[in-house]
């Protein structure tokens, strides 16, 4: 991979006795990653209100699992490991994305280690995962068949099913409606615990387009919003929105 072509931003948290991170992006889409090789504003808003937030916490004798769909540069992730690791809670990190985002998503990983928490950069489709093909959206179809083929043998074989996941993350991942239908069924494949928190950032683009998401989610999920002022004080917009979400018993 040249790194001359990459771009860096540092992410620094609010108790600065932790190591910032540093995210590596592909601005000029030498490794043709699309909109996923950018840190978006709505994962520094995430990643902002997890600082704040509980949700991660855990008895330090408890190893937790946290799982990201989507994850792009994986920035949100890696706070949350890093995080984990500045409270002593072991755990694993699995950040996930197409085939074509994995190579930036594995560079963040190993620049940005964090102590007792093990982080992995995996291919993860969710045309694969729910078996559901997204509408009028070729290139997302491609990208299915090209991993299906040399990454996922069966939704079974993956390491993602029936893994009592305690927290899963995406954030804005919702600006594609013709994949609304495989991300549900990807969440719905993933999240079968009630007690998994399923954890939702995005920007409003098409808010009328965005509710049909949550209107498919809600089927399966309930969800709140989680108010500005739970947010952080500094790192919170109009326009960017977080909802709590939990299967239903």
């Amino acid at each position: 991979m040249n790194e001359t072509v990459l771009t860096s931003r540092e992410y620094e948290f609010n108790d600065h006795t932790i190591e910032p991170l540093e995210i590596y992006e592909d601005p000029t889409g030498t490794l043709r990653g699309g909109v996923g090789s950018t840190i978006w504003d709505a994962a520094i808003v995430l990643s902002k209100y997890l600082e704040k937030s509980k949700l991660y916490a855990a008895s330090k004798e408890k190893s937790i699992k946290v799982l990201e769909l989507g994850s792009g540069t994986g920035i949100v992730g890696l706070a949350v490991a890093r995080l984990m690791s500045a409270k002593g809670i072991p755990g694993t990190v699995v950040l996930t994305d197409k085939e074509s985002v994995v190579p930036l998503l594995q560079k963040n990983a190993l620049k940005n280690v964090s102590k007792g928490v093990k982080v992995m950069a995996q291919v993860l489709d969710w045309e694969v995962i729910s078996g559901i093909k997204a509408i009028d959206a070729k290139e997302s179809a491609e990208e299915s068949t090209k991993v299906e083929v040399g990454s996922v043998a069966s939704v079974e074989s993956t390491p993602f099913v029936n893994m009592d996941w305690d927290l899963v993350i995406l954030s804005d991942c919702i600006w594609v409606p013709g994949l609304y239908a495989s991300l549900v069924g990807t969440i719905e494949t993933l999240v079968t615990m009630p007690a998994t928190q399923l954890l939702i950032a995005f920007e409003k683009r098409n808010f009328s387009e965005e509710m049909e998401f949550f209107a498919k989610l809600g089927k399966t999920y309930r969800f709140r919003d989680i108010k500005p002022e739970e947010q952080d004080d500094n790192w919170q917009s109009e326009d960017i929105y977080l909802f709590l979400s939990q299967r239903r018993s």
